[in-house]
């Protein structure tokens, strides 16, 4: 089921192994600037010979960030410009070469040293990007046993994690973050409550209200679970401040200890939401469940103190369209529930 949960949003981050041009704007935008000085130094410089190497560099930057199929395309422009040049200003190379043979000889052997370059450095760039895909699946099937035995932990709480997950993933989406940010907000969802491994489990099933140093104990889940998780390596620390800070307010006139406003990181603040409407709806042993209307209720009157409000709209809005779609389903009425509480049972 988890790996199911996961799927969609990995192939949606690796289906091409290297950054999209849509989320690498920023390394698109240098690749550009880098081969736009080229081209006007080019025009301008009569060093054409030194010139034409600095094309390497648009070539490899495209094969480090975007892959091999980008950094051939680079090069094979480079080489029809260098070529453009030679045709329309063809003064600027009768020094260099002293016939037009070796002149097409050298533009074969530059312009093959450049797309060799181009094949070699984007393919090992794709090598490396298959790599860091093979490691985060490695890390997924960590995760899935994690949280097995979590929730085999606490039978009230079990697929609490995937629902949590399910719930941040649509907020995150709605509120439009980027992809990889989404991402971490997924797998610091599945891993929210994963510091309660180290709690006593008789706390955790408690069929009663906890007094103060037992919740005490129990707040501590958060700071147990970054650090567990920060011991499983580098691959997965978007998802620790998550982990880390769920429970922390927005207000910064609350009384709780942590950050506040938008110190908290985005992700915490957004499994913040969905993680206290999942505990309102489930039932546990000291109290019914609410309804899927009283839980929003409660979590808009919370926004601007417990919540961050710009994740409460978001939230409304991802169930709200839940809601519209479970009554497409159901026809309507009092059988109506909430999709994203169902998911895992």
């Amino acid at each position: 089921m988890l790996k199911e949960l996961l799927t969609p949003r990995r192939n949606q981050l690796f289906g091409s192994p290297i950054k999209s041009l849509s989320d690498g704007w920023f390394e698109l935008l240098l690749v550009t600037i880098v081969l736009a000085v080229t081209l006007v130094a080019h025009g301008m410089l009569n060093a054409t010979h030194v010139i034409v190497h600095f094309y390497y560099l648009p070539v490899i930057i495209a094969a480090h960030y975007f892959g091999r199929t980008l950094a051939c395309t680079i090069a094979l422009l480079s080489v029809l410009t260098v070529c453009a040049f030679m045709l329309l200003a063809p003064a600027h190379y009768q020094a260099r070469f002293t016939s037009p043979m070796i002149a097409v000889m050298t533009m074969i052997a530059w312009g093959g040293f450049l797309g060799l370059n181009a094949l070699l450095m984007g393919t090992l760039s794709n090598q490396r990007a298959r790599a860091m895909i093979e490691l985060r699946e490695a890390h997924v099937g960590i995760i899935e046993i994690l949280s097995k035995y979590l929730n085999a932990a606490d039978q009230y709480t079990k697929s609490h994690s995937m629902r949590v997950a399910e719930l941040s993933t649509s907020i995150a989406t709605q509120m439009k973050l980027k992809d990889d940010i989404i991402e971490d907000v997924r797998v610091g969802a599945l891993l929210h409550d994963i510091g309660k491994v180290e709690i006593s489990t008789r706390l955790i099933q408690k069929a009663a209200e906890l007094d103060a140093s037992e919740r005490d104990e129990m707040d501590a889940h958060t700071v147990r679970g970054a650090d567990l998780v920060r011991s499983l390596g580098t691959i997965l620390d978007g998802a620790i401040p998550v982990i880390k800070h769920h429970h922390d307010h927005y207000s910064e006139d609350s009384k709780q200890q942590g950050l506040h406003g938008e110190e908290i990181p985005i992700g915490a603040r957004i499994v913040s939401v969905a993680d206290a409407y999942d505990a309102i709806v489930t039932d546990r042993p000291y109290r019914r469940g609410r309804t899927p209307e009283e839980a929003v209720t409660i979590i808009r009157g919370a926004s601007g103190t417990q919540f961050d409000p710009k994740v409460v709209a978001a939230f409304e809005i991802v169930i709200s369209r839940h809601n519209d779609e479970a009554d497409a389903a159901i026809g309507g009425g009092n059988e109506r529930t909430l999709a994203v509480t169902n998911v895992g049972e």
